[in-house]
């Protein structure tokens, strides 16, 4: 198994979705990628949730081991291959410290 930077339990999540005119995201995808869409939909998708045990290197975090995030995001992909690869780009994330 591949050494793991970061690991935590997701709880309370929340998420929605909206449709979004792709040429609003296009300063945002990065090279390589290109935006993904469902049934012909580009989405952006905001997303709450609570991080709880959380570890870097297995190491707990002081005092930001248990906290609340909510990050807006849309969705990439990119070829790998001959296989298409699916991706995450965060536009912000809120965390409380």
């Amino acid at each position: 198994m591949a050494d793991v930077f970061m690991r935590a339990a997701w709880r309370n999540l929340l998420m929605v979705n909206y449709a979004i005119d792709p040429a609003v995201l296009r300063s945002f995808v990065p090279a390589g990628t290109e935006l993904e869409s469902w049934n012909g939909i580009t989405l952006v998708s905001v997303v709450g949730f609570q991080f709880l045990n959380t570890r870097v290197k297995g190491i707990p975090l002081l005092f930001h081991g248990n906290f609340p995030e909510v990050n807006l995001r849309f969705y990439v992909r990119r070829k790998s291959g001959d296989q298409w690869r699916s991706g995450v780009v965060f536009v912000k994330e809120i965390v409380p410290r």
